[in-house]
């Protein structure tokens, strides 16, 4: 928490002198190596992602002007980190719950916001993001926002979330997971990265998902449709209680779906019905430091249950108990689940 403090103050302080670097920002860098590649880091990537964004002078100059307008309308309660500037008090907070941080420009009024979320192992957060979106993380997952007046547009990098997309038909919500991209302008579905798999699930409203992600594509997707009155890219329509299931070198499917074991995880369950053992064995894994692998000869078994998240022991002893395998310790740490002899 306090890095990160301190590095949020550096990133202000530095701004506003117009400066990438300073003696005594070396120096605070020097001093630990989680300074560094840590907080410092963290606190860089959204703004460099920004910067890459917006590089002409108008909009750099632009930029600090925006630092200044947050402080004179009282966008954040700025607070004094003894030695290391100013730095906003809310984004500090926002940044220890869910390890991200915000960088806000305002030009001619068009915003932009650049964010990066996280959540460690067994945990899950909830953001609200300026719009009204909201966006639920399971455990180990990572997500990316890029907001501008005309698109919003996240990257699920790992894990699962849930996305509640605010109504706006002008600016299009889609969320890229690997090779697929869903959009939506107001809806609620899932998404799911599960081994090389991609599945999305949609809760209620209607979402269409394209495959084999190109940004081509995904601008034809969100342009008219041509005069034949189809779709000018491939794409896959998904109804209320649908699923669609991609894996590499495989046409993606679509299949009913339990909306119950879809979203048992946000009240911390696991529900499973007559899943592969391996595909069990992955999600169980998601919520402890002690994986579960499962053995060849003992993947393809069947199960169904519900068990609560991280609770490794219970899932363990009901597995061995109610199907031919057992359990044992790996080097590693893992536990791995063979066939019985």
């Amino acid at each position: 928490m306090r890095r990160l403090a301190e590095a949020s103050a550096w990133r202000v302080r530095l701004s506003e002198a117009d400066s990438e670097s300073s003696a005594a920002f070396e120096a605070w860098l020097a001093a630990d190596p989680a300074n560094n590649h840590g907080a410092w880091a963290e606190v860089q990537a959204p703004w460099t992602a920004v910067g890459e964004a917006a590089t002409s002078l108008e909009v750099m100059a632009a930029r600090r002007d925006a630092l200044d307008r947050a402080r004179r309308r009282s966008r954040w309660r700025w607070v004094r980190l003894g030695g290391y500037g100013w730095v906003a008090a809310g984004a500090v907070a926002l940044a220890a719950a869910v390890a991200c941080v915000t960088i806000y420009i305002d030009v001619a009024g068009d915003f932009l916001m650049a964010d990066y979320y996280h959540t460690k192992l067994g945990e899950r957060e909830t953001v609200t993001l300026p719009d009204g979106s909201r966006v639920t993380l399971d455990s180990a997952t990572e997500v990316k926002v890029h907001y501008t007046t005309g698109a919003r547009r996240l990257e699920l990098l790992s894990g699962q979330a849930r996305f509640d997309v605010a109504h706006d038909a002008q600016r299009p919500f889609t969320v890229q997971a690997r090779d697929e991209t869903v959009l939506a302008t107001g809806t609620a579905f899932n998404i799911d990265l599960m081994g090389p798999s991609v599945v999305v699930t949609l809760i209620q409203g209607r979402v269409t998902v394209l495959t084999d992600h190109q940004p081509e594509r995904l601008l034809e997707a969100v342009r008219p449709r041509t005069s034949s009155g189809q779709p000018s890219t491939p794409s896959f329509a998904l109804a209320a209680g649908q699923q669609l299931i991609a894996v590499p070198a495989a046409p993606a499917r679509i299949e009913a779906a339990s909306l119950d074991r879809t979203s048992a995880w946000e009240s911390g369950q696991l529900a499973f019905d007559d899943e592969s053992l391996a595909s069990v064995a992955e999600r169980v894994s998601r919520y402890t430091t002690h994986p579960v692998t499962v053995a060849t000869d003992a993947a393809t078994l069947r199960m169904s249950g519900i068990f609560n998240a991280g609770d490794l022991a219970t899932f363990v002893d009901t597995v061995t108990h109610y199907l031919p395998v057992q359990a044992s310790d790996a080097p590693n740490g893992s536990i791995v689940l063979h066939r019985r002899r």
